[in-house]
């Protein structure tokens, strides 16, 4: 897989969520990562947050009580906090890839594509599967095609960080529904799906014009196009 020159990148670093804001809209993207004009933060992203830190003091064991909003996972948090218990899991890891998909560092001079793993269960030397988990707050349905391209984010990069894994088993766990989707991964299965990631990810880590792509819905709830900043805004 062919790299870029890093001068040439308006946009040199790539996550899943900046892939889907440039493909949803360009122009958005535009005004987020070249210009970085700050958006307030919505209530359901804060919401959002704080829920992501109850999982993580429960799963390290800084609140003994499992918080309500986590009620519907309890079973599966208490395995999760005696994994980490045992140096299983790490929580809130930052994994960064270069254009070769080869690990690095987050900051580093040669980091192209970023993860934020909520969970990762490892038991090294004992098993040659390992786990990622996300924990999504907010709805179900309609997000269920993103979210599986999510995880196949994921089991490329933990695939190509860990190469001596067989497979991987990434789970979203819908924590407002008491749902869980899980997909599991080989190096030989993901080869394609990690492809086509890569091949997106170029298209917007060298792209040198960002048009908008106004939509009814989509402008509805863009700050920018509210801000009137967008002019191709459909109000």
């Amino acid at each position: 897989m062919r790299g870029v020159a890093r001068e040439e990148s308006m946009i040199p670093q790539w996550s899943y969520s900046r892939l889907g804001c440039y493909e949803r809209c360009p122009k958005q993207a535009e005004f987020k990562f070249i210009k970085k004009i700050k958006e307030p933060q919505h209530p359901a992203m804060e919401r959002g947050k704080n829920i992501h830190q109850l999982c993580e003091d429960y799963i390290r064991g800084n609140i003994e009580e499992i918080p309500k909003e986590l009620s519907e996972f309890e079973d599966a948090f208490d395995m999760l906090k005696d994994l980490y218990l045992h140096g299983h899991v790490i929580c809130e890891s930052d994994w960064a890839i270069t254009t070769e998909w080869s690990k690095t560092g987050w900051f580093a001079e040669d980091t192209w594509g970023r993860a934020k793993v909520d969970a990762f269960v490892y038991e090294e030397g004992l098993s040659k599967e390992a786990r990622v988990i996300d924990f999504k707050t907010g709805r179900y349905q309609g997000n269920q095609e993103a979210h599986r391209e999510q995880c196949e984010f994921y089991g490329s990069v933990a695939l190509n960080r860990y190469p001596e894994l067989e497979s991987i088993i990434t789970e979203m766990w819908y924590l407002d529904h008491g749902k869980i989707d899980r997909y599991v991964y080989t190096p030989a299965s993901i080869k394609f799906k990690q492809e086509r990631i890569h091949n997106r990810a170029m298209a917007m880590t060298t792209a040198t014009e960002f048009p908008a792509k106004p939509s009814k819905f989509g402008c509805k709830w863009c700050y920018f196009g509210q801000q009137n900043m967008c002019r191709e805004a459909i109000s």
